[in-house]
C-alpha cells in the first residue's frame, strides 16, 4: 500500500499540515489565543475609535513566534468594522531604497490603494469630491483614478504609488506639477489619502506594519533615523499642516519587529540618551501598552496549535471537524518541551515527526517515537 493511501485510510490524511510554515491569513483558522497580549491591541483600537490622536505599538517577538499572525488576526477582527479601515503591508523582499522614508509612504500608498480597488465600489467619485480643496493634486490624481479610461487611471495610479517617475507629458495628462518627491509633498497627498477615507465613512487608518527591520537593511546607518524620525512624524500627524486632527481619518500603527530588531532600537535609544537622535522621542509616542511582546506558547496552548493544525485538510483546503492524526498527552508536552514553547519550533518538529510517523505507519504519535526520530534527525 502506498504511503499516500495509508494516509488517507488510518488518519484520514490528505498532504502534510506542518509543511506549509509561512503565516497567511489560512492559518488564522489556527489561531491559538494569546488573551494578554490581544486585551493590549484591542484596548488600543477601541481608543483610536474613540479619539482623533494617532497611536503607535509594536508588535516584539523572535523567529516564528507569530507576528505576522498577530498583524493578520487584528486586520481580520476590525475587517468588518464601519470605523476602521484595515491596511496590512510588509517590507521584506524591497529593493535597496534610493529615497530613505519616501519609500516607506509609498508603500502605505500602494497597499491603501490596492486594498480600495479590490473593492471597486469604494473609490466613489463623490467620496473624492469631499476631499477639501487644499488638496487639489490629490483630488485631482484620485478623480484620475476613477476615470473610465483606464490608460489615465492606470497611470494616476502608479504615480501615487510611486512606481512611475513620471515625464512632463505624463504630469500634463495627469493634470499636475509637482511630483511626489520629498517627504512633504508626500505628507500632502497622505493627508488627502486621510481625508478621502475619512470621506468614506472611516475614522481610523488601521497600518498592520510587517517586518518592520527589514527597511533599516535597505539603507545606511546614517540613514536609519530618517525612518525613526518618520515614525515619530506619522505619529504627531497633521502637526505642521493646516488640518485639524479630526477633519481627517486618524492612524494607528501595529509594527511588528523582531527582538533583535527591537534590541536594535533599544541600543539605538542608549547611544541617543546624550545626543538628539530620533529613537528618544519616538519611544515616548508608543502607546503605554504598545510594547507588546510575544512571548512562547505554554502547554495547553501548544496543544490547541497542534491539534487545529491537524485539522486542516491540504487536499480540500478545508478544516475538518476533528484532528487527521491523533497524538497523546505525552507528545504534546514532549514536543513543547523540545520546542521551548516557540510557535515555529513546534511545527518543525511536528513536521519531522509526522513524516516519520507516516512513513513508518505509526498508528498514534506519542513522546517516546517523537524522542527517537528528532534525535536520529539531529535536534
Amino acid at each position: 500500500m502506498s504511503t499516500e493511501r495509508f494516509m488517507a485510510q488510518t488518519y484520514g490524511l490528505k498532504g502534510k499540515p506542518f509543511r506549509d510554515r509561512i503565516a497567511k491569513e489560512t492559518w488564522l483558522e489556527t489561531w491559538t489565543d494569546r488573551e494578554e497580549q490581544a486585551e493590549k491591541w484591542n484596548g488600543i483600537i477601541s481608543e483610536s475609535m474613540s479619539s482623533n490622536k494617532n497611536h503607535l505599538a509594536f508588535i516584539i517577538g523572535g523567529y516564528g513566534e507569530g507576528k505576522t499572525l498577530s498583524l493578520l488576526k487584528i486586520v481580520k477582527d476590525t475587517e468588518n468594522s464601519e470605523r476602521i479601515f484595515p491596511v496590512y503591508l510588509n517590507f521584506k523582499g524591497e529593493e535597496k531604497s534610493t529615497k530613505p522614508g519616501l519609500d516607506f509612504i509609498f508603500r502605505v500608498f500602494k497597499s491603501t490603494m490596492d486594498k480600495l480597488r479590490r473593492d471597486e465600489s469604494r473609490i466613489r467619485k463623490e467620496a473624492v469630491e469631499s476631499v477639501p480643496d487644499e488638496f487639489d493634486e490629490v483630488k485631482t490624481i484620485l478623480n484620475n483614478i476613477c476615470s473610465d479610461d483606464p490608460e489615465i487611471s492606470k497611470l494616476a495610479l502608479y504615480f501615487f504609488t510611486g512606481e512611475i517617475n513620471p515625464s512632463q507629458s505624463e504630469m500634463k495628462k495627469l493634470g499636475i506639477i509637482r511630483k511626489i518627491n520629498s517627504i512633504g509633498i508626500a505628507n500632502e497627498y497622505l493627508a488627502g489619502l486621510l481625508a478621502f477615507i475619512k470621506a468614506l465613512g472611516f475614522s481610523t487608518l488601521l497600518l498592520a506594519i510587517d517586518e518592520f527591520e527589514y527597511l533599516f537593511s535597505l539603507v545606511s546607518r546614517t540613514q536609519q533615523g530618517l525612518y525613526l524620525a518618520l515614525l515619530r512624524g506619522l505619529s504627531d500627524f497633521p502637526v505642521g499642516m493646516s488640518k485639524e486632527p479630526g477633519d481627517i481619518a486618524n492612524m494607528v500603527l501595529f509594527i511588528a519587529i523582531s527582538e533583535s530588531g527591537w534590541q536594535h532600537l533599544l541600543d539605538t535609544e542608549r547611544k541617543a540618551e546624550l545626543t538628539t537622535g530620533p529613537i528618544v522621542p519616538l519611544r515616548r509616542r508608543v502607546d503605554t501598552n504598545g510594547e507588546i511582546l510575544l512571548g512562547p506558547f505554554d502547554e495547553e496552548q501548544a496543544k490547541e496549535l497542534i491539534e487545529k493544525r491537524l485539522r486542516y485538510n491540504r487536499i480540500s483546503g478545508e478544516f475538518e471537524d476533528q484532528p487527521l492524526i491523533p497524538f497523546d498527552e505525552d507528545f504534546v508536552k514532549f514536543i513543547h518541551a523540545e520546542a521551548g514553547g516557540a510557535l515555529e519550533n513546534i511545527i518543525v518538529r511536528c513536521d519531522h515527526v509526522l513524516d516519520a510517523g507516516l512513513a513508518e505507519r505509526i498508528p498514534i504519535l506519542g513522546k517516546e517515537f517523537a524522542e527517537r526520530v528528532l534525535s536520529e534527525r539531529g535536534f
